[in-house]
């Protein structure tokens, strides 16, 4: 009879340590993957991070480009607007030569 009881205290303390034995493991399963989570987590915000700076600096690039052809296309529209004013001039100074002489005649 004491036989029996030594083997059933002998198989308990060994399912105690292989219980143990499991709550370490699955410890260690459980802090390995959150480890991993965060390695996740943090690749995926870095990537994001990149993504977003790319989009930032394509849509800067792109203001850039477009702020560039407005320019472009505004001084050649004010380059035309100068010549028109320019050609105008003789037509101006007649104009104002025309009014004087009527207004005060020829004196």
């Amino acid at each position: 009879m004491r036989e029996v009881i030594d083997d059933i205290r002998a198989t308990e303390s060994r399912a105690k340590a292989i219980i143990e034995e499991a709550e370490k493991e699955a410890k260690s399963i459980i802090g390995a993957a959150n480890r991993k989570a965060e390695e996740v987590i943090l690749s995926a915000q870095k990537k994001g991070e990149e993504v977003f700076n790319s989009i930032v600096e394509d849509a800067k690039k792109e203001a850039e480009r477009k702020a560039q052809s407005l320019k472009e296309e505004y001084e050649e529209r004010i380059k035309g607007l100068v010549e028109r004013s320019k050609e105008r001039i003789p037509q101006a100074a007649d104009f104002i030569v025309k009014k004087v002489v009527t207004l005060y005649g020829d004196s």
